[in-house]
Order: structure tokens, then sequence, then C-alpha cells
């Protein structure tokens, strides 16, 4: 699991080097859209459910739980750059294709089922 993930994140890695900027001056009129708010406001609870993971893994360093907070932890973090990754296209910031995100939505959803799958196997 752990080298399939690695894999995944390098090919991300290395599409995300391959960017080109978008030649184009920033358009902020796109981040007042319902779509790039509704990013907005996911981003936002990324970042805080980050901070608190992080902070619950520092109170279960060491224990039975740690790696599963510490996949959820990552799940966070892949939620939090694909949404960076999404208001970043729309204000053309840069130009990516669309599976990028689409990985990094995939990654998260992988590495938060690995999550629950560790706790149920933990705590059932």
């Amino acid at each position: 699991m752990k080298k399939q993930l690695f894999l995944m994140g390098g090919f991300v890695l290395t599409t995300l080097f391959g960017a080109q900027p978008a030649r184009a001056a920033i358009d902020t009129a796109e981040l007042y859209t319902t779509a790039s708010i509704f990013n907005l406001i996911l981003l936002l609870c990324a970042i805080v459910c980050l901070i608190w993971s992080l902070k619950i893994m520092s109170l279960v360093r060491g224990g039975v739980l740690s790696r599963t907070w510490q996949m959820f932890g990552l799940g966070f973090g892949f939620l939090m750059l694909a949404q960076l990754l999404i208001l970043g296209g729309r204000v053309n910031a840069f130009q990516l294709p669309g599976f990028v995100t689409t990985a990094f939505y995939v990654m998260m959803a992988i590495t938060w089922l690995v999550g629950l799958y560790q706790t149920r196997k933990i705590l059932g």
C-alpha cells in the first residue's frame, strides 16, 4: 500500500512540476462565484481538520491509534492540495490537466479508508 501511494504521489508531483503558467492575468473575479466560494470553504475546513488531526497525533504519538491519525492527516493534506489546485486553476494562476485534482481526491479517499480500516481493526 505504501508503494502504491508513493508511486501515485510521485506521478502527481511530476505532473505538477510540468504545469505551465497560464500566461494571462490572474482573474480574481472568479473567486466570487458560488463554486469558488464552496471550494474556499472546503479549503478552510481541510486546514482546520488537518490542524486538529496534527494535535490528536501529538496526543496519541507512539500509541496504537497513531498510524490511523497519520492516515487521516495525510488525507486532509491531499484534500487541501486538491482545493488549492482547483482555486489556482480558476484564477488562471496555472494550467493543470483535470486528472491531477482527481488523483488527489482518490489518494484522499484511499488514505481515509485505510485509516478507517485500521481504526475498526484496532477498536473492533
